[in-house]
């Protein structure tokens, strides 16, 4: 998840409905291929893996341009008939990310264009995208929490030595050695958890979220528990695990329980924890001093090793959180209400500030108050109640150090705080 939204072209636009007419960006026999590729997984799933069919209406975005080519028209046929697709654009009010939208009346999957070259990108994609917009009537809610502690070298060290057990689990060559390995992944995993306020709720809203996603993903466009392995070790010299971690635990996870038990899915739900899942369809259990486990474990994973280089990792990412620290909490600052915003970002890009929020380098934010957009760094709460950037010279510029505002009539920028800080609030 990885958070995003939806609508059309301005009402009474005309759409041209012959396909030698349309002059969009994408092109629409390479979009019917795609629509067509992924109607086919789902066509061989037939509901079996969820209980419910995985495809329904999508749309490709040009980010650019703002061309759309659907898999289907709107119930008002706002789109124009495009030969097997349908055509228009989206507009300028609508937050354009990969995601799932609620527009006119349905709800779609949305995945920007172009879509990945490499071949396993791109279908696990267009599935993992599918499963969002179902997800909600399957009982998942959409929940995207940032897991600070994934910043940090412990974090990032624990979370490391998982996911190696994890890919040594989906890589074992017999029934004990993979229990040995799930064995070692989930006392990984206490470990971070014993020490880490909330980690266990936040991740696991992200994995049944992200998580199953992705899963689904993977599971349904064939790929292998080698591939999943493979997955885990490409991701740990990602710098952003707050979020991203998802993406590749929960399939690590989903495969490991089909493993050892066919029927996990059917008891699934929002509160479940796919870790004590596996420990019981496993039939593993932890030992009472999970940190002394740990480091005995951590031998079989090269544990000190990992530990020097994301000491190394703390000290550029400490001197990074003072750069941010100075600019997004010392001030001067401008404040924006963060209640009921839509946001566009790059989850790869997130950077935890405890205990201030998560500074988001790239955002596009759409408030009550208008539209910000930002190209070097804004600071969001925890909560998600306000963002924040660096201040602009004065209360008629709507402009400062990375971003510009775009304000809705009525709305205005007014002092704030201590000297210099301003917000943004309505006009009397």
């Amino acid at each position: 998840m990885l958070n995003i939204f939806a609508a059309l072209a301005l009402a009474g636009a005309v759409f041209m409905t012959c396909a030698s007419a349309y002059a969009g960006t994408i092109d629409p026999k390479a979009a019917q291929a795609a629509f067509a590729e992924r109607q086919a997984f789902c066509d061989r799933d037939g509901g079996k893996l969820w209980g419910k069919a995985i495809c329904g209406p999508l749309f490709f975005v040009d980010p650019d341009t703002r061309d759309i080519v659907a898999n289907r028209n709107t119930p008002d046929n706002a789109l124009a008939k495009n030969g097997d697709v349908f055509t228009g654009k989206l507009d300028k009010s609508v937050l354009i990310s990969s995601t799932t939208t609620e527009w006119k009346g349905l709800r779609w999957s949305m995945i920007l264009w172009p879509l990945p070259d490499d071949a396993a990108m791109r279908k696990t994609e267009l599935v993992h995208e599918a499963w969002h917009v179902i997800q909600e009537s399957l009982g998942f809610p959409t929940r995207s929490p940032v897991e600070a502690a994934l910043g940090t070298p412990f974090g990032r060290t624990t979370m490391r030595m998982e996911w190696r057990a994890l890919a040594a689990a989906l890589d074992a060559p017999d029934v004990a050695a993979r229990k040995a390995a799930v064995r070692d992944a989930l006392i990984f995993r206490a470990w971070r958890r014993a020490r880490v306020k909330d980690a266990a709720e936040d991740e696991n809203e992200l994995l049944l979220n992200e998580g199953l996603a992705e899963y689904t993903g993977r599971r349904l466009t064939g790929q292998s528990d080698a591939d999943v392995a493979k997955a885990l070790g490409g991701m740990e010299d990602n710098n952003a695990y707050a979020r991203l971690f998802a993406f590749v635990s929960g399939p690590a996870y989903g495969f490991l329980l089909d493993d050892f038990s066919k029927t996990w899915r059917k008891h699934v739900n929002a509160q479940s924890d796919l870790g004590d899942m596996l420990a019981r369809a496993a039939d593993v259990s932890l030992p009472a001093n999970v940190e002394s486990a740990a480091q005995q474990a951590g031998q079989r994973y090269d544990l000190a090793r990992v530990q020097k280089d994301e000491a190394n990792r703390a000290h550029a990412h400490d001197e990074k959180a003072k750069a941010y620290t100075a600019a997004l909490v010392n001030g001067p600052l401008l404040h924006l209400p963060g209640h009921h915003m839509n946001t566009e970002f790059n989850p790869s890009l997130l950077f935890p500030l405890p205990p201030y929020g998560t500074v988001y380098p790239t955002l596009h934010a759409v408030g009550e108050w208008g539209t910000l957009t930002v190209t070097d760094g804004a600071l969001l709460d925890d909560a998600f109640t306000v963002v924040t950037v660096a201040a602009p010279a004065n209360a008629q510029s709507l402009s400062g150090k990375g971003w510009t505002l775009d304000l809705k009539p009525g709305w205005s920028i007014v002092p704030d705080g201590k000297p210099g800080d301003f917000t943004v609030a309505k006009k009397n």
